[in-house]
């Protein structure tokens, strides 16, 4: 998938002990179909990771205008890498793919995706999933492949490398191939999509980890939390226990009370009454939470009994609620 071209991990014996007995077979995505030299670039690039590695061998077949020739490469040979670094757009291998990435990390989750993560070794060869969903709070990732679709060769081809997988793998099918049932019957989790994947689906899927994996996390978080700061985010104490915001929530604070997304001290309240009044706009309320702390006026308004008397949008009114 690097540099827009397929990878596929092959047994075949080399002869040669440092280079053991597995081989690395790279074409162009468009070469499945016929012959094509629009990859000459990429593959042009490939050779310099190929001649910055100690120990390897190159054989390709070269479309040389209508004459087929064979290109070797070796270490021994006198192939000089560059000090500078190719421009290497990783990029995506599908529009789907492409967008599903852009949807999911704008969600606010405790999962990080990440792209083209690991090797995962299969009988005769290895699979390289699309992404990784890892756990924010614990050492678990869950691997994700899309399966669109492809020639029917490539298909089969995918298919075996997931009944062979031993990983914890979600897998998206295009409904349109068909073969949803025989993944699931690979022991993989199975969301199915026709134009795009609903991130609903694959939100269910991980919930069903992250349920398990935040209890596990916050098995040593006391039942009582009690901070030091008069005003402090649940974020920020979640951060500082390295569990999800959801464990925070579920603890008591006898010195606090929760106002939105913060927990504030009681005298802090007290003292942030005395300092509004009715009348006073509702920004400059605003601006004094901040000071202290606390990020959400409303709900700091709400919790000493005022409402907010709005007048269109040029702002609003604090008044006391009756």
């Amino acid at each position: 998938k690097r540099l827009g071209l397929m990878y596929e991990l092959v047994d075949e014996p080399t002869g040669d002990p440092d280079l053991g007995d597995r081989v690395a077979v790279v074409t162009g995505p468009d070469a499945l179909f016929s012959r094509t030299r629009r990859y000459g670039t990429a593959f042009a690039r490939l050779l310099r990771t190929l001649a910055a590695t100690g120990r390897g061998e190159l054989t390709a077949t070269v479309d040389d205008r209508g004459t087929e020739r064979t290109l070797s490469l070796s270490d021994a040979d006198p192939v000089a890498v560059p000090g500078t670094d190719p421009v290497v757009d990783v990029g995506y291998d599908s529009d789907v793919e492409r967008e599903f990435a852009t949807r999911f990390e704008a969600l606010d989750l405790d999962w990080r995706l990440v792209r083209e993560p690991d090797l995962l070794p299969v009988a005769g060869g290895a699979m390289v999933p699309d992404f990784a969903f890892e756990y924010e709070h614990a050492d678990f990732r869950v691997y994700f492949e899309i399966v669109g679709f492809w020639t029917p060769s490539y298909v089969e081809s995918k298919l075996a490398k997931l009944e062979a997988v031993d990983a914890e793998l979600l897998v998206a099918v295009d409904r349109s191939l068909g073969v949803g049932e025989a993944v699931e019957a690979a022991d993989h989790r199975v969301v199915r999509y026709d134009d795009r994947v609903r991130l609903k689906d694959v939100r269910d899927a991980l919930r069903v980890h992250e349920e398990r994996l935040a209890a596990e996390s916050a098995a040593d978080l006391p039942d009582e939390l009690r901070p030091t700061e008069d005003a402090v985010a649940v974020e920020t104490l979640a951060e500082r226990h390295d569990v999800p915001e959801s464990a925070v929530e579920d603890r008591e604070f006898p010195e606090h009370r929760l106002v939105g997304r913060t927990l504030a001290r009681p005298a802090l309240l007290e003292r942030l009454d005395e300092a509004i009044e009715p009348g006073q706009d509702l920004a400059s309320v605003a601006s004094v939470a901040a000071e202290h702390g606390i990020d959400a006026a409303d709900s700091l308004l709400s919790a000493l009994g005022y409402r907010v008397e709005w007048s269109g949008l040029s702002g609003g009114t604090v008044r006391r609620r009756e």
